[in-house]
């Protein structure tokens, strides 16, 4: 389909295998081309079934594209078409329908080229020539996901989406997936007010044009859980809802008489959110201890190529706004554990359920004074705190992540948040304006502003210019 034609050559020459010269004329859409390209259409159409009915990939597929750009003829071909697998496993996220295939090899070449896994190959020859799995193997490598959004047609298409919606229906929403520190550029497709999935956005300084499988699927424990609805507050028979003045109110009241605070903020939360955290805490408690929930992980050589060993996605913007500065998470844990603080305040994590030490966490938790808890839904951490939060998930918030290089990149809300849940960061707003703060935020962009003005690395950033591609503080825009 890339056949264009070039001056002072006899034949019609292949664009993407051909070497740019000096003072070479290329003409891309003179009759001759284009009438190539309708007969190459045609030939790519002799074997294809009419699966567009019932094919993820429609609406999304380069072949429909290329029909209606270049052929719309009624089919000259009155042979039997050749018929291929159907529904082929090769992993646990990607399926193969043999009869769509045209055999471009993308999907080859990349478990060969990017991954180096070479778990597909193509065998037989002429028009039984097929993608198959080596024997023995299955498509299973960290960025396996990736073959289906190479795949120009349907023919690899995603076990985790196939069959749950149109792609002429989804509200595609540009974001940073929240997996883990590397940032990769995603695009969030939401149908309904949920999550349907995750594809990976181009950007050649973060993640090129993939994502990892982790990272894709995310979204489901993240997202996929029973919400608070209200805000929760503790009474002889337990947590009864309440309104969100009392809430904020108590919750206020309890932390400062706690002291000293320990604070811990999930990596997910935005650099605007940490930003509020880190002032809110301090100004209750000057000794408050502030740390980012952290998850380090061993890494093989390809999941190397995209995923960090840090599970949090804004670990150093956090730190970066104030958010961490007692020696790390472990030892915030320990001294937690050994009865070191009064009052705790933790968002959006659940060390109660986290392997290793939750069960010292449980204890030392319902041994505290006071204990906040700002999450999405009703945690095991959450069980046990005096006041409980309702809070937005990343999906539902603007705002910024700093991924692990450096760089400060967007996020964009997808979803509506559920009513009776409030942002993060205008909670903390709230309960600063009650603790005598004097500043008044309207929305993420007004507190990068005020970031900007006191965290040195920020400074000359505007929220604006970060765009969709994100910037690198200090490098030429």
């Amino acid at each position: 389909m890339c056949l264009v034609e070039i001056e002072k050559m006899p034949k019609l020459q292949i664009a993407c295998n051909t070497q740019v010269s000096e003072g070479m004329a290329v003409k891309s859409q003179s009759p001759k081309v284009l009438e190539a390209r309708r007969a190459v259409m045609e030939f790519l159409l002799i074997n294809h079934p009419l699966d567009c009915p019932i094919c993820d990939q429609a609406g999304e597929c380069k072949l429909q594209d290329y029909y209606m750009a270049h052929d719309r003829q009624e089919s000259r071909f009155e042979e039997r078409k050749e018929q291929d697998r159907k529904r082929e496993v090769f992993g646990p996220y990607v399926v193969f329908d043999g009869e769509r295939c045209i055999k471009c090899t993308r999907c080859v070449r990349f478990v060969q080229h990017v991954t180096g896994t070479e778990e597909l190959t193509v065998v037989e020859r002429g028009d039984r020539s097929t993608i198959a799995l080596f024997p023995e193997r299955i498509l299973d490598n960290p960025l396996s996901g990736n073959v289906v959004d190479i795949c120009p047609v349907g023919a690899l298409t995603d076990r985790d989406f196939r069959f749950k919606v149109r792609a002429w229906y989804l509200k595609n929403t540009p974001s940073v997936c929240p997996g883990c520190s590397t940032g990769c550029n995603i695009t969030i497709g939401s149908y309904q007010n949920r999550i349907a999935r995750f594809k990976p956005r181009v950007n050649e300084e973060v993640n090129s044009h993939w994502i990892c499988d982790e990272g894709r699927y995310c979204f489901h424990p993240l997202t996929e859980v029973e919400r608070l609805s209200a805000p929760l507050i503790r009474q002889e028979g337990g947590l009864v809802p309440t309104d969100w003045e009392t809430a904020l109110r108590t919750a206020l009241s309890g932390l400062g008489a706690a002291a000293p605070l320990a604070g811990v903020l999930s990596g997910r939360n935005t650099n605007e959110e940490a930003f509020l955290f880190a002032r809110l805490l301090t100004r209750l408690s000057a000794d408050a201890a502030l740390e980012v929930f952290y998850q380090e992980r061993s890494l093989t050589a390809v999941e190397k190529i995209l995923k960090s060993p840090d599970r949090s996605p804004n670990f150093r913007g956090a730190r970066e706004m104030g958010v961490g500065s007692n020696g790390g998470m472990e030892p915030l844990l320990r001294r937690l554990a050994e009865g070191k603080f009064l009052g705790a305040y933790i968002v959006g994590e659940d060390p109660v359920s986290a392997p290793g030490e939750g069960e010292k966490i449980r204890g030392a938790l319902e041994k505290l004074s006071f204990l906040v808890v700002q999450d999405t839904h009703l945690t095991a951490t959450a069980r046990r705190a005096h006041v409980v939060l309702p809070s937005t998930n990343f999906a539902e918030k603007q705002g910024t992540y700093t991924n692990r290089k450096g760089r400060v990149q967007r996020l964009q809300a997808a979803l509506v948040p559920p009513d009776g849940a409030l942002q993060d960061w205008e909670i903390f707003a709230r309960l600063g304006t009650k603790a005598g703060d004097s500043a008044s935020y309207s929305n993420p962009g007004e507190i990068f502003q005020a970031i900007s003005g006191a965290i040195p690395r920020y400074r000359r950033l505007s929220y604006l210019e970060i765009g969709e591609q994100g910037v690198q503080p200090g490098e030429e825009r």
